[in-house]
C-alpha cells in the first residue's frame, strides 16, 4: 500500500468518528438556542400579557415608564444568573449594556430582559466549544502521538494556545459573541416592528424562531469549521515535533472543487496555512493532511504500521538494531583459523571481569585476544562518563558474531554490541579497511578502528537513556531535520547522516569525543546533552 493510500484510508476512518461526534454536538447547540428561545417568548409573552389591550400593544405603551417592580424583579434574576452561571468575562462585559436606571421604559426592560436570556445562552455556548474544541485538539495531538511517536510535552497548555488562537482575525469566542451581537440587534429591529404594526404574539414568535435558526445554523457551521481548525493545527505541532518538513492534502470525502484541486498535492510544514493549503479551505470543510517524506524508510514505516506494528515498535526495532557498517562493497575478511585456547579464553574473561564487561560467544574466538581487550578497554573508556552502561541486568555485553554479514564491523542491539567475528580476527585487517572508509569521511575523519566500540557504546548509552539524536541535533544548531542532516553529513561524517532518522549521530559523536584527538564543538555540546538527559534519569 502506498502512503498516500494509507493516510488516506487512515483520515477517512477519523472523519467518520468526528462526523458522528459532531452530530451530537449539534444536538447539544440546538438545546442552548431552544432553552434561549423558550425563556425569551416567555418574557414576550409576559410582557403581552401584562401590557396589550385585546391581542396588540401600542409602541405608546411600549415606551411608558417601567414599573420600580419590574426593574427590581430583573436586577434579581440579573444577580442570580450572574452567580448560578459563573459567567466567563466576556459574559459579564455583555451584561454592563443592560444596567438599567429608574427611568427605563418598558420596551428598554424587555429587551434587557431578552438580552439577558441571550448572554446567558452565549455563555453556555462559549464554554461548551472551548470545552468541545479543547477535548479535539487534545484527542488529536495524542491521535498524532500514537501514529508518529512524540507527542507534545504539556498537551493541555499546548491545547489551549490552539483553541484560543485568532484564525481570519477573530478567535471562536470572538465569533460567538458576534453571533450574538447579531441576532441581538435582528430581534430588537424585530420587536420594534412588530410593535408598530400591532402584531399578534404568535406571530412574532414565528419570526423569532427563523431569525434563531439562521444564528443556530451559523452556530453549527462555526463548531464543525473550529474543530477542523484545531485538529490541523495539532497535526502541524506534531509534524514538527517528529521533524516532518512537508505534509500532503487529503480531499476526504465529497470535498468540493477546491479541496479536490489540492488534493495530494505537498507543502512545507513551515508554510502550511489553513484556509489556503490546509484545512479548513472553507466553512464546514472536513479535508484532512498526513505527514510526508519522500524515503524508503518512510515507505516502509508505514507498510509497518499498516500490518499491525506501532510507531513505538517501529523505533524500538530500528533503535536495538543499530549498527556500523561500510559502504557497498564487499569485504574480504580472512579465513577462519583455530581457536584461542582455554587458558586465552580465562584470561579474556578475567580481563572483561574486571573491567565490569560482559562477553558472550568468545569460546569459539579464533583471533588476536589484544584485539578483544582493546574493544574492552574502550567500552570501559566511555564507562567512565556514562557508569550506569555497567550496571544492574542489562549491562553492557560484547558478543561474539559469526553469521554477521561481512560489510558489518559491528551491530547494536539493546545493551548488547554483536561484533563480527571476521572482522575483529585481526587488528591489521580491521584497521585497513576502517580507517581507508575514515580518510573518504564515510566514517569520523582522524579515528581508526578502535573507534568502532567507542561508536557502538554510543548506542548502548542512547538505547539505556532514550537518548533522541536528531532532537539534540536540531536544538544544537537551531535546524531543520533536514539541514541537520546535511550539517552532520559535511560536519561529522557521511554516516552520522546516512540515516534519516538520525539514529546515527549520536555514535559517530562518540567516535569524534571518545576517538580523536581534536573533536568538533557540536559533538562536544552533543556529549554534554547526553550527560545532561544521564543527569536527569538519575
Amino acid at each position: 500500500m502506498d502512503s498516500q493510500t494509507y493516510w488516506r484510508n487512515r483520515e477517512t476512518e477519523q472523519r467518520k468518528h468526528d462526523i458522528r461526534d459532531e452530530r451530537e454536538y449539534q444536538r447539544h447547540i440546538e438545546e442552548i438556542y431552544q432553552n434561549m428561545i423558550d425563556e425569551i417568548e416567555k418574557e414576550i409573552n409576559g410582557f403581552y400579557g401584562k401590557y396589550a389591550r385585546k391581542e396588540g400593544i401600542t409602541m405608546a405603551e411600549a415606551k411608558k415608564r417601567a414599573a420600580k417592580l419590574d426593574i427590581e424583579a430583573y436586577g434579581r434574576k440579573a444577580a442570580k444568573y450572574v452567580k448560578e452561571k459563573n459567567f466567563s468575562k466576556q459574559a459579564n462585559e455583555e451584561m454592563r449594556l443592560y444596567n438599567l436606571t429608574m427611568k427605563v421604559n418598558r420596551l428598554e426592560l424587555l429587551k434587557a430582559q431578552i438580552g439577558l436570556e441571550m448572554v446567558a445562552g452565549f455563555d453556555e455556548l462559549q464554554k461548551y466549544y472551548d470545552e468541545k474544541l479543547t477535548d479535539r485538539t487534545i484527542a488529536e495531538l495524542e491521535r498524532q502521538a500514537g501514529i508518529l511517536g512524540k507527542t507534545i510535552q504539556d498537551n493541555a497548555k499546548a491545547a489551549n494556545a490552539i483553541v484560543n488562537a485568532s484564525f481570519h482575525n477573530a478567535t471562536f469566542s470572538d465569533r460567538i459573541w458576534m453571533y450574538q451581537d447579531m441576532l441581538k440587534n435582528e430581534l430588537n429591529s424585530l420587536l420594534q416592528t412588530g410593535l408598530i404594526q400591532g402584531q399578534h404574539p404568535r406571530k412574532l414568535a414565528t419570526h423569532l424562531r427563523k431569525r434563531f435558526g439562521v444564528s443556530q445554523s451559523n452556530a453549527e457551521r462555526l463548531l464543525i469549521t473550529e474543530m477542523a481548525r484545531v485538529q490541523t493545527e495539532a497535526q502541524k505541532q506534531s509534524f514538527e515535533r517528529n521533524g516532518f518538513e512537508e505534509y500532503i492534502f487529503l480531499a476526504l470525502g465529497t470535498a468540493c472543487p477546491i479541496c479536490r484541486a489540492l488534493d495530494g498535492k505537498h507543502f512545507k510544514v513551515s508554510k502550511m496555512m489553513s484556509g489556503t493549503n490546509a484545512p479548513p479551505v472553507h466553512p464546514r470543510c472536513r479535508c484532512s493532511i498526513s505527514a510526508y517524506e519522500d524515503s524508503e524508510d518512510y515507505e516502509a514505516w508505514l507498510d509497518f504500521l499498516d500490518k499491525g506494528g506501532t510507531t513505538e515498535e517501529w523505533n524500538k526495532m530500528k533503535k536495538e538494531s543499530s549498527g556500523m557498517s561500510a559502504t557497498d562493497e564487499h569485504i574480504k575478511w580472512p579465513g577462519k583459523k583455530k581457536r584461542i585456547t582455554k587458558e586465552q579464553y580465562k584470561e579474556l574473561s578475567e580481563y572483561a571481569k574486571d573491567k565490569e564487561i560482559s562477553l558472550e560467544g568468545f569460546r569459539r574466538f579464533d583471533g588476536d585476544i589484544q584485539v578483544i581487550k582493546q574493544a574492552i578497554d574502550d567500552a570501559d573508556e566511555i564507562a567512565v562518563r556514562f557508569p550506569e552502561i555497567k550496571s544492574g541486568r542489562k549491562r553492557i555485553t560484547i558478543s561474539l558474531d559469526e553469521h554477521m554479514s561481512a560489510d558489518d564491523f559491528a551491530v547494536t542491539k539493546g545493551h548488547i554490541i554483536h561484533i563480527n567475528a571476521d572482522a575483529f580476527r585481526n587488528a591489521d585487517d580491521l584497521a585497513k579497511e576502517y580507517e581507508s572508509l575514515s580518510k573518504e569521511g564515510w566514517f569520523v575523519k582522524g579515528t581508526n578502528y578502535r573507534s568502532i566500540i567507542k561508536h557502538e557504546t554510543g548506542h548502548v548509552v542512547a538505547n539505556l537513556y532514550g537518548i533522541n539524536s536528531l532532537e539534540i541535533a536540531m536544538d544544537i544548531t537551531g535546524s531543520s531535520r533536514k539541514e541537520v542532516m546535511r550539517y552532520v553529513s559535511s560536519n561529522l561524517s557521511e554516516y552520522a547522516g546516512a540515516f534519516k532518522d538520525g539514529s546515527e549521530i549520536i555514535s559517530e559523536v562518540f567516535s569524534d569525543v571518545f576517538g580523536t584527538d581534536n573533536p568538533s564543538e557540536f559533538s562536544l555540546r552533543f556529549i554534554e546533552e547526553c550527560v545532561k538527559i544521564k543527569e536527569k534519569r538519575k
